[in-house]
């Protein structure tokens, strides 16, 4: 009964500094419409610049703009994983979180409110560019299933650069250095099938690609585009997205429990 009592305040613990965050989140706009803005701009850009390299073959498919959705994607939800660490920076450094820790609540509801948020944002960020995608014409050919099962991939891939970004602000416990923590996910954005497929890829850069893993979730995501339901594929995405999300969630978790100890 008790343990059945603590488990009910600590969802409803969460679920007020979850509810907290996405407001204050919200309440600035630039934070909501920067990395979209930048995103749909890269997606025209590159869209139209790289479309005739279409017909070099490997593609899958005859639209680049459908090969390009899941990198775009990709890129959002990873550099949101910064913002993220930034949050919750910005509230060590005001002081409201000593004074959350000093509350009668569970402390683990600060960390999963921060990543719950994380991953809503991961939802509403996938979302904006599937409807942009749509908009310009593109076909997911895995439909409406498809498109869902894309963006429940989004969130947990969000979930995983958004415990890098936390784990980043609560060791350092430097703007700076959180702030631009970003730079440090680029390697692991572009060196990947990003603009070509593996096929068209060689020497060290298709080396990299192989062993990066954000590559299998992003073939994931591009196979329920371009080919519906590539099961071998897809599953190989999230498989490596969940070992990554469990991995990473304990080494939060716990680096979170000494920071707060």
């Amino acid at each position: 009964m008790a343990r059945g009592t603590m488990m009910t305040a600590l969802i409803s613990e969460t679920y007020f500094v979850y509810r907290r965050n996405l407001k204050t989140w919200l309440a600035v706009p630039a934070n909501v419409i920067s990395p979209l803005f930048i995103s749909g701009l890269l997606f025209v850009i590159f869209g139209a610049t790289f479309e005739r390299s279409i017909s070099l073959g490997g593609f899958g498919t005859q639209d680049y703009r459908a090969f390009l959705v899941a990198w775009i994607i990709v890129q959002v939800v990873v550099f949101s994983g910064a913002d993220s660490g930034f949050s919750l920076l910005t509230d060590i450094m005001s002081g409201y979180f000593d004074k959350l820790l000093l509350a009668p609540i569970n402390r683990f509801s600060i960390l999963f409110g921060s990543l719950l948020v994380s991953g809503t944002r991961a939802l509403l960020q996938a979302l904006v560019v599937v409807f942009l995608a749509l908009a310009m014409g593109v076909d997911f050919q895995g439909g409406v299933l498809g498109i869902l099962a894309m963006l429940a991939l989004a969130v947990v891939f969000g979930l995983v650069w958004s415990c890098l970004g936390i784990m980043i602000a609560l060791k350092t416990r430097n703007a700076q250095v959180t702030q631009t923590s970003g730079v440090l996910f680029f390697p692991f954005i572009f060196l990947t099938t990003a603009f070509m497929p593996e096929d068209q890829l060689s020497g060290w850069f298709k080396v990299a690609v192989k062993i990066n893993p954000v590559t299998y979730v992003m073939e994931a995501m591009r196979a329920i585009v371009v080919d519906g339901w590539d099961w071998p594929t897809i599953l190989t995405g999230v498989w490596v997205a969940l070992l990554m999300m469990t991995v990473l969630l304990m080494a939060t978790t716990w680096l979170y429990r000494r920071q707060t100890a």
